[in-house]
């Protein structure tokens, strides 16, 4: 299991790096590795953005003992920050979590509010789990492509 505490942007990157070397381990070809990197760099991002701080963890799934939907990887993304207000609308390409995002003003907010929607497209499971102080985001992914593009759940 890898565990990265997330308070600065190298933070990320370094997490990044390492979720991408787990998941050639795991059987990841080259191109899904780096879709895997994508979702742990935005998950990272998004918690220097609107949580403050927190945590980037991952593990392998099904390496170890059998598991009905094969070898994977499970990503958690924890942080110290306020609750999504609208779930549903930040998973929009160019939302946040109140609405369309307003063009001017892309640049200064280092995004263009497609990261949770990538999120989404690229693993099979996409949770998010509130806390009493913060939340958690887990998303899995499996080396069976089938069924890709998570739904969504509370």
């Amino acid at each position: 299991m890898l565990g990265y505490d997330i308070r600065v942007w190298v933070d990320v990157l370094s997490a990044r790096t390492a979720v991408k070397s787990l998941d050639l381990e795991i059987g990841f070809v080259s191109r899904e590795a780096t879709e895997l990197a994508i979702v742990a760099s935005e998950l990272g991002s998004n918690i220097l953005k609107y949580g403050r701080y927190g945590k980037l963890s991952a593990k392998a799934l099904g390496m170890s003992s059998p598991s009905p939907r094969g070898k994977g990887i499970e990503i958690l993304a924890r942080d110290y920050g306020p609750q999504f207000h609208d779930l549903a609308t930040a998973l929009k390409d160019g939302h946040d979590d109140r609405g369309p995002l307003d063009p001017l003003q892309l640049l200064s907010r280092k995004g263009i509010g497609g990261g949770l929607g990538a999120v989404l497209r690229l693993t099979h499971c996409f949770n998010v789990r509130p806390l009493a102080e913060g939340k958690e985001i887990v998303v899995e992914r499996y080396l069976n492509r089938v069924g890709l593009g998570a739904q969504a759940s509370r």
